[in-house]
């Protein structure tokens, strides 16, 4: 019924998709069983194609019985123990079927469901290379940009796979354009979409992290280690690091020689302002530095409230809190702690070191 042309095109779809020979003949019997089901409205059947020879086998389950009246549940005794010599009547098995009418109706049938079948497992096939990668950051292309209820979702080329970042995986404010390159993250398996599609982001915390990796040598070592991250996407991100190596400066390693490492890494990020803390295992010292670019006089910690009070010079309290509270904010993200800032007077920071002293 098949030709051996079919064999060959299987071994090339095998070698061009990746996708193993017998995944392919599994699908296509698949495909031809329900295609003989839907034209001899048959209950059950299970076809079988040699690999070889691409020779059609169709099998049926038929009731043993003296005398056929319907040929589409029923099989003679005689020709039951051809298959089968101990076949008995009342028997239910699996027969042989004539295959001389379906193979006129076969390939309009099935065609569709065939090639159908095999764009699955394509999808399949890709979609599971691309997501081996899940969690890293890949570039792509922009390539188009459609409104959905108002908001828009952008598309991009990854290869074989197209990356779909809906919304809220987008920078907030950042304006993308067809043709564009930009850096993803892969997340995972993008529902209901049309051919391998995969959802991607740029919102991302850990975007943040796999671009450092890229844009950082000390960081993709282990050199510098990223002990925390807290991020308002399009805003503005804290991150904690510190060194594993004596003698190196965790901070200055991620701004790179004349700040050409941060500026990359902004720039990449459509202007996200990006700041580097230095991790310190003394809680009031990191609560402080995560403070940055304020001046903290000192740090009060309430270990049972779970609470750092962080005392600032009056001018510099707007600075601590930052536009709305989003340095504040962040800084109790990246600490753990809830962070109140307490504005201190000139006359009250002369007696605090005064009592220090």
């Amino acid at each position: 019924m098949l030709k051996s042309d079919f064999i060959k095109a299987l071994d090339q779809i095998q070698e061009e998709k990746g996708i193993s020979k017998d995944s392919l003949l599994m699908l296509v019997e698949s495909a031809l069983a329900t295609a003989y089901r839907r034209a001899f409205n048959a209950d059950t059947a299970r076809v079988r194609i040699d690999p070889d020879t691409a020779q059609v086998s169709i099998f049926g389950r038929r009731t043993v019985v003296d005398r056929v009246q319907d040929a589409a549940t029923e099989v003679s005794l005689a020709d039951a123990r051809r298959e089968r010599p101990e076949a008995a009547l009342g028997e239910s098995l699996e027969v042989s079927i004539p295959t001389e009418d379906f193979a006129r109706l076969a390939a309009q049938i099935s065609k569709q469901v065939v090639f159908q079948r095999l764009r699955e497992a394509e999808k399949d096939q890709v979609l599971k290379d691309v997501l081996e990668h899940r969690g890293e950051m890949v570039s792509g292309v922009v390539d188009r940009i459609e409104e959905h209820g108002g908001e828009k979702v952008v598309y991009l080329e990854l290869g074989k796979a197209e990356g779909v970042m809906p919304p809220e995986e987008q920078i907030p404010g950042e304006s993308l354009r067809p043709g564009q390159r930009v850096k993803v993250l892969l997340l995972e398996q993008r529902r209901h979409g049309r051919g391998a599609q995969v959802l991607v982001s740029r919102a991302h915390k850990a975007f943040i992290r796999r671009l450092l990796e890229f844009e950082i040598p000390e960081v993709a070592s282990g050199a510098v280690q990223i002990r925390a991250l807290a991020r308002e996407p399009g805003v503005r991100t804290k991150v904690g690091v510190s060194a594993t190596q004596p003698g190196l400066d965790p901070v200055g390693a991620c701004i790179g020689p004349r700040g050409v490492r941060h500026r990359s890494v902004v720039s990449e990020l459509g202007n996200e302002r990006v700041d580097f803390i230095p991790w310190a295992d003394d809680q009031p010292t990191l609560v402080a530095n995560a403070l940055s670019p304020a001046t903290v006089l000192g740090v009060d910690i309430d270990r049972a409230g779970r609470t750092a009070t962080a005392h600032v010079p009056e001018g510099q309290l707007s600075l601590a809190i930052g536009k709305e509270g989003q340095n504040v904010r962040l800084a109790a993200k990246l600490t753990g702690w809830r962070i109140d800032i307490k504005p201190v007077t000139a006359a009250e920071s002369e007696a605090r070191h005064a009592t220090t002293a």
